[in-house]
């Protein structure tokens, strides 16, 4: 379906694992609402729809809301619930509420970039299972502005579950993301993005899986 898009965006990566692996192509999009509530505190509303190849469509819906607290400068804790749908042939197949708490911070200037980094904890609750996942998600971002307008990002994200749950969820190394984004201003307070991800799953004794997704993003401040 984005098949001739996605193999020029995917040759950009070859920090990404050997392609001898079941692989899927998807489409990402996002949409998020900001505002700030008071000085240094900010609301944050966002939905993910994620469409799949090999599913046949959307399998995921994703709407989350989130309030940062700006502890010092560039360093922002944040705390938020997301609400997570699966889909498997256009019916809901399970449900996850998500609790998630995280810090973000800067690192260095490196370029005339900034890197920067995002430790993110959550705890998952399905709807197919009685345990509590837990697992961490730890990000390494360089944004990098290529002129006043454009903006090139960077990021890796590995993903570590803290425990086994009977949902699915197994404890150690499951996957990690790596993606390149491009992003620009459209109008005042809003801005748009596109972009290329790759995601690696480990999956223990069944074959590995290779997700190369294209990414599309709006965000609206007010």
């Amino acid at each position: 379906m984005w098949s001739p898009i996605i193999a020029v965006l995917a040759l950009c990566f070859a920090i990404a694992p050997a392609l001898a692996q079941a692989q899927d192509e998807q489409l990402w999009t996002k949409l998020d609402v900001s505002t700030k509530l008071f000085e240094g505190i900010e609301l944050v509303l966002e939905t993910n729809q994620r469409l799949s190849d090999d599913l046949g469509g959307l399998y995921e819906s994703q709407y989350s809301a989130a309030v940062g607290i700006e502890l010092s400068k560039g360093v922002t804790l944040t705390g938020g619930v997301n609400r997570v749908v699966s889909v498997r042939n256009g019916q809901v197949s399970n449900t996850e509420w998500r609790p998630r708490q995280q810090v973000s911070f800067p690192i260095t200037m490196l370029g005339g970039g900034k890197l920067a980094g995002r430790v993110r904890f959550e705890q998952r609750f399905q709807s197919n299972g009685q345990d509590v996942g837990h697992r961490v998600r730890p990000e390494v971002t360089y944004a990098l502005p290529l002129s006043e307008a454009l903006d090139l990002r960077f990021a890796h994200e590995s993903y570590f579950n803290l425990n086994t749950a009977d949902f699915g969820q197994v404890a150690g190394y499951e996957r990690m993301r790596n993606s390149a984004t491009l992003s620009f201003p459209i109008v005042e307070r809003m801005h748009a993005e596109v972009g290329y991800m790759n995601q690696y799953r480990f999956n223990g004794d069944a074959r590995d899986l290779m997700e190369h997704a294209l990414t599309t993003g709006l965000s609206i401040k007010f």
